[in-house]
């Protein structure tokens, strides 16, 4: 079947009556009009072409469409339904046009970092013209008057590869953007969207644009970060348990002047027991007061029991 084709019509609402010639009760409104379609859409009528016919004497007599049947009058709107719904597609189409141009005037006038424009390579940053000439420039920082991109190591021949490229996250890869960045004043980068330069801009949503990553998601702070265990003490915890008492008193000491509240009540049993160093109780309590500050509870009881023999 050919796509646009031309088609008879026929009768919505046929009347039958008697024939003025031969009185025969077959005498009936027709409709040989013909229109153009689509598949099976019409688009318009070619020629109107109504008339009465006998089917027993076969005598016609035309009939003009001011006399027709008001519901086949009607009906005639069936014939334009493929040339109003062009019409609608147009319209959409010009407003959505619009609405993009509109879109974009708003991001260019209110940037963002990580918005993304799409530009020709040789106006844009001055490179040489080649077949390959498309490229990604993103947003980095700006101010009131200037704006700084990041432009990409990749050409680009048409769009649909941007686009690919976009799905496919290629933009946060780390070799993705140039290290130079490129500086220009807010009303050079109007100029370049209005000569074409910048053919156009995009916003990402929740980091991505086409479905793909285009910028660096922030990394969630983890719910729960766990003991932060101090270094020093840890080795002196080594050091300590292979008997080397004096290493490990010496990170032990190093962990309790950092903060560490373990490192702290080490270092008070170790002066308490004079393990490593001459025993000091003065130093013991110290160090204990020090750890049970941070709420650490074995100090506090072994505190507690140091100052029943020893005054704190």
């Amino acid at each position: 079947m050919l796509l646009f084709n031309t088609c008879d019509s026929l009768s919505s609402f046929s009347q039958r009556t008697t024939c003025p010639c031969c009185q025969s009760n077959d005498y009936q409104l027709e409709n040989h009009s013909r229109f153009l379609r689509f598949a099976i859409i019409p688009l318009i009528p070619l020629a109107w072409c109504y008339q009465f016919q006998c089917n027993h004497c076969q005598y016609t007599a035309a009939v003009p469409l001011k006399n027709l049947p008001i519901l086949e009058k009607i009906s005639l709107v069936k014939y334009f339904i493929g040339s109003l719904l062009l019409l609608w597609l147009l319209v959409f189409f010009y407003n959505q046009h619009h609405a993009k141009l509109a879109l974009q005037q708003t991001i260019l006038n209110n940037p963002q970092a990580y918005d993304t424009y799409l530009v020709k390579a040789d106006k844009f940053s001055h490179e040489p013209l080649r077949p390959e000439n498309l490229k990604v420039a993103q947003i980095l920082e700006f101010d009131e008057k200037f704006i700084t991109f990041q432009i990409s190591n990749y050409r680009y021949k048409r769009d649909n590869a941007i686009t690919m490229a976009m799905r496919t996250s290629l933009l946060v890869q780390k070799d993705y953007f140039s290290s130079k960045t490129l500086t220009l004043p807010r009303s050079e980068v109007q100029r370049l969207y209005d000569e074409g330069t910048i053919y156009d801009v995009l916003r990402p949503y929740a980091y991505s644009l086409y479905g793909g990553f285009v910028m660096f998601p922030p990394r969630p702070k983890p719910l729960y970060e766990g003991v932060k265990l101090n270094k020093n003490n840890q080795q002196g915890i080594l050091y300590y348990k292979d008997g080397l008492f004096k290493d490990a008193f010496e990170n032990f000491l190093l962990a309790s002047k950092e903060g560490s509240q373990w490192g702290q009540l080490n270092t008070a049993q170790m002066y308490r027991d004079g393990e490593g160093v001459e025993r000091d109780i003065t130093q013991a309590i110290y160090w204990y007061q020090q750890a049970a500050k941070q709420n650490n509870h074995k100090a506090k009881i072994q505190l507690k029991e140091l100052c029943l023999e020893h005054t704190c």
